[in-house]
């Protein structure tokens, strides 16, 4: 795919032939992906979009994060859960895709991008840096 705007379709056509079917993208795609995310919205298909939530900006190596990507796609029809660790990321992604299929509810669930690299801890027991769960 060229750009988040290919994808988006591409799911989009794979979701008209009744594939379950995801997409992972960050906060730049996820503004190319709106034009598709209205069309699925409209015909009620059951999808999830994983969102890493970053800013907005013109210098492509920010990690600072905000919420200017999801708000901007509020008015598609899209549910939206945020999560706040990496274990909510995965807890979320299956709880989604479940509630998408039984609902057909369209679901984007995003993550702070910024959030895991001030997650990082010292374990004692094995005397290296880890991510908190």
């Amino acid at each position: 795919m060229q750009s988040e705007g290919g994808a988006a379709g591409a799911v989009h056509g794979a979701l008209q032939t009744g594939a379950l079917t995801t997409t992972f993208t960050a906060s730049q795609g996820l503004l190319l992906m709106i034009p598709n995310m209205f069309k699925i919205a409209g015909e009620l298909t059951s999808t999830v979009f994983h969102v890493s939530a970053r800013t907005i900006a013109t210098h492509a190596l920010s990690i600072f994060g905000d919420h200017s990507d999801i708000m901007a796609v509020r008015s598609t029809g899209w549910g939206l859960i945020a999560s706040n660790s990496v274990q909510e990321v995965m807890d979320f992604a299956l709880i989604s895709q479940a509630a998408s299929l039984s609902t057909r509810v369209r679901l984007s669930i995003f993550l702070m991008a910024s959030a895991l690299h001030t997650r990082c801890k010292k374990s004692s027991c094995w005397r290296r840096t880890i991510c908190a769960p």
